[in-house]
Parts: C-alpha cells; structure tokens; sequence
C-alpha cells in the first residue's frame, strides 16, 4: 500500500462516527534485514480540517505563541491512531477503538 492511497481516506469508529479522514502517517525509520534504513507505519493522523499541523502538536515546538495556539485549536478533533487499531480492509477506513479512547494531538 501506498501513502498515496491512505491519505484523504474517510474514516469511522466502531459505533459509526466519523472521524474525518486520514490527514499523516506517522512512521519511523528501523534497520532491514539488508542493513539499510526501511520506514515501518506506527500509526495516522484522523481529523477533519486540511489545515497541516506542521509539527505544532508537539509540546518542544517553538513557534510564534499566537500560531501554536491557533494550529493546536484546529485540530483539536484530531486524533492519533496506532497501526495496529487502523483496519484499511475497504475504502471506508476503519478504527478499532472508539473516539473518545483516542488521545488528542495536544497531550504528551
């Protein structure tokens, strides 16, 4: 699968609510059995707004106090999804867990 044919993908809950879509992918570089650098997905990036995060979300993020705030109250919907709660079976993305057990962006 491609990070192409993820992004822009609505998704759903378990009870149905919709999430919005898949905005990031969030993934790490680790060691192939190769010895070169391969990036394995640990999870996405669920909201409904199209406005980037730009790495706001992040608590050691320097920024402009005014932009911080504005970008962080955006996305204050937005959620992160581990991989392993992510089902990509069929167009409709699913999430394993409900809404209100995934952590907003804002908290550590």
């Amino acid at each position: 699968m491609r990070a192409g044919d993820l992004i822009g993908r609505p998704v759903r809950d378990p009870a149905g609510r919709d999430l919005g879509a898949i905005r990031e992918i969030r993934a790490e570089a680790t060691p192939g059995n190769d010895g070169l650098p391969q990036l394995v997905v640990r999870g996405v990036i669920v909201g409904r707004t199209r406005v980037r995060l730009f790495g706001y979300q992040r608590h050691d993020q320097r920024g402009p106090v005014p932009l911080v705030r504005l970008i962080r109250w955006v996305h204050r919907h937005s959620r992160y999804v581990a991989w392993e709660d992510v089902d990509t079976s069929d167009r409709l993305v699913r999430v394993r867990r409900p809404f209100e057990e995934l952590a907003p962006l804002d908290r550590p």
